[in-house]
């Protein structure tokens, strides 16, 4: 993922209609690359490239899941919460709402617990 979420690179990928069909898709469920083709009914192909912009823009979170037989795949669930656009005076005002990291959510929390 970039450092920085970039307003006009995301504005180019919320352009394509397969971009967002996925975001929309994994909004409240994790799905895999076969399942959000089938959901979304597009290649496989179209969903790796859309969901590779996507996780590397940050808009989209990467999990490796293992089935009973052990067989390992990804599933992907959006990050995206809300962009704003405001007109202002001096131009526009961006703000890109994502939900945080896994990661950083559970450092929050034991942050939270231990009082920090």
């Amino acid at each position: 993922m970039t450092e920085e979420l970039s307003p006009p690179a995301i504005f180019a990928t919320l352009d394509d209609e397969y971009a967002r069909d996925i975001l929309v898709a994994t909004n409240t469920d994790r799905l895999s690359a076969k399942e959000l083709s089938e959901e979304c009914d597009m290649s496989r192909p179209t969903v790796s490239r859309r969901v590779n912009t996507l996780v590397e823009q940050g808009l989209l979170e990467e999990y490796t899941h293992v089935d009973p037989a052990g067989r390992h795949y990804r599933e992907y669930e959006a990050r995206l919460e809300r962009i704003e656009v405001l007109l202002q005076d001096e131009g526009f005002d961006i703000q890109i709402d994502v939900r945080p990291d896994p990661a950083d959510r559970i450092t929050s929390i034991f942050e939270n617990m231990r009082g920090d």
